[in-house]
């Protein structure tokens, strides 16, 4: 019976991992006044819930004067919290919700986990001073500063990536290289389980605070996520936090400060009570209050273990450790959860003679009442709306282009509304080796980290910042009825992943 020791208290470990936090651990950053991007101290991990209609179809990224201030301005010239600052022509493209996720999305790629930006909602019922955050730090300095090219070409990519047709969340591990700053895309040594739900990207409740005080491993409120466990389906595991699996019997893991509970969860996401996805919880063992429990191994073969006091007035920390009836591992790296190179996405959104349609809002009276309507977001074109935008494959895929297609088009199964121009395989093949558009199959930067670099467009154009995006499971950011055909992985390919 192996054991895996859990990795030192929280105390230690915060020192590096202090800035991870909302969606699903992101990247921690310090910002020099001179750095265009955040100085990472854990890996870029990100969710992609950004719908591609939203993406392709919003009186901000598809709007030739909105994207000619965005690229040529500091963010904070152009957003103010009050009713009456901030760019007018921005102002009133906010009405459009879809332009407000864009630039949600937009500045969490671009700024880092310590930067803000203020803005103005004005929409007549829920409207009112705003705030954006900064999460993957990829060009800092733009809020402050007009964005470099290279910066554009970055937070592109990273929105990119973060996309699906049906806006479904999805957790990331986005990889590439920034020269000079070879930590921004470090992966983490030990990931946790993601705080939100895929299907509604709504957070669980069982990562919010708790409103009044509670007790007991049950409730759902004030839990934390620990760490991401693989484990052989079908056997028995067991998870401690000071309790033992035996009475008598040696301690499990170990708890300081207040008493704590534990809970676990199916697959990499964290859960609430009486969730399908509940595998067990535990509050004590044997006569004592340290915590132990244990459950059946899903048939995916990754769980979550989530820590949280027993009161949730009181502080304290659970230092996990593992054991099972079989092969298992705990306190997983990012790498190891999140091992299955997708593709990678490069080019410039915030090109205004790339567009291929544009969207706005228009002012427009009815007698007394000045409204605000959203045009041009209904059409319907062909191929991809962001003509500078490209997306290619990992050739593991056994249907690429079908698989990409489906996951940059809003429209995929006519090839329309898409975010990007499928280029095709991002690497060669064993049969056909010169097909890769990327030049550098793991760039040199952060060795094994498999990000594709140098990759070229369908006109044999270069971009130097690709984002290369990994992913927990194949089906992960496509739903449909063909998804099991397009989810298809060769067993092997040319390459390392």
């Amino acid at each position: 019976m192996g054991v895996t020791v859990r990795r030192p208290p929280s105390w230690v470990v915060s020192l590096l991992l202090w800035a991870l936090a909302g969606c699903g651990g992101e990247v921690a950053s310090t910002q020099s006044p001179e750095a265009e991007v955040g100085e990472s101290r854990s890996g870029i991990r990100i969710a992609n819930s950004l719908s591609t209609d939203a993406l392709v179809l919003n009186a901000i990224g598809t709007n030739g004067t909105a994207t000619t201030l965005l690229a040529t301005s500091s963010l904070d010239s152009l957003f103010d919290g009050t009713a009456f600052g901030g760019h007018p022509h921005l102002n009133r493209q906010l009405h459009d919700p879809d332009a407000r996720k864009f630039m949600e999305y937009l500045v969490s790629c671009a700024l880092g986990p310590n930067q803000l930006l203020a803005y103005f909602d004005p929409t007549a019922s829920s409207g009112g001073p705003r705030i954006w955050g900064g999460k993957a730090g990829l060009c800092t300095k733009w809020l402050t500063s007009p964005p470099s090219q290279e910066c554009l070409n970055r937070v592109s990519a990273c929105l990119l990536a973060r996309n699906n047709a049906l806006g479904r969340r999805v957790e990331l591990s986005i990889r590439g290289e920034v020269p000079g700053a070879p930590s921004i895309f470090y992966l983490e040594p030990v990931t946790r389980p993601a705080e939100y739900e895929p299907s509604t990207a709504q957070k669980l409740a069982s990562f919010e605070p708790c409103a009044l005080g509670e007790s007991g491993a049950q409730r759902n409120c004030g839990w934390t996520a620990d760490g991401i466990g693989r484990c052989t389906p079908g056997a028995t595991v067991w998870a401690g936090a000071g309790g033992a699996v035996a009475c008598p019997g040696a301690s499990l893991g170990a708890s300081a400060g207040s008493r704590m509970v534990l809970r676990a969860c199916s697959g990499v996401v964290g859960c609430n009570t009486g969730a399908d996805t509940l595998l067990g919880e535990g509050d004590g063992s044997c006569s004592g209050t340290d915590p132990v429990m244990s459950f059946t191994c899903p048939m995916q073969g990754y769980y979550s273990v989530m820590t949280a006091p027993w009161d949730s007035n009181d502080s304290g920390v659970a230092s996990v450790a593992t054991t099972s009836t079989a092969t298992q591992a705990y306190a997983l790296s990012e790498a190891q959860v999140y091992g299955m190179r997708e593709g990678a996405f490069y080019g410039n959104i915030f090109d205004r003679k790339a567009l291929a349609t544009e969207v706005s809002v228009e002012e427009v009276r009815y007698g007394d009442q000045l409204k605000y309507v959203v045009v041009g977001d209904q059409v319907e074109i062909q191929g991809a709306i962001y003509r500078k935008m490209y997306s290619c494959y990992d050739p593991s895929w056994v249907s690429g282009s079908a698989y990409s297609t489906h996951r940059v088009c809003a429209l995929p199964d006519s090839g329309a509304n898409c975010a990007a121009t499928v280029t095709g395989p991002c690497w060669g093949t064993a049969t056909n080796p010169q097909a890769g558009k990327c030049e550098v199959n793991d760039g040199t930067m952060v060795l094994g980290d498999g990000d594709y670099e140098r990759c070229r467009d369908n006109l044999s154009r270069l971009w130097l910042e690709p984002v290369t995006t990994f992913l927990h499971e194949s089906c992960g950011a496509v739903e449909g009825a063909d998804v099991p055909k397009l989810c298809e992985r060769n067993r092997r390919v040319r390459g390392k992943y």
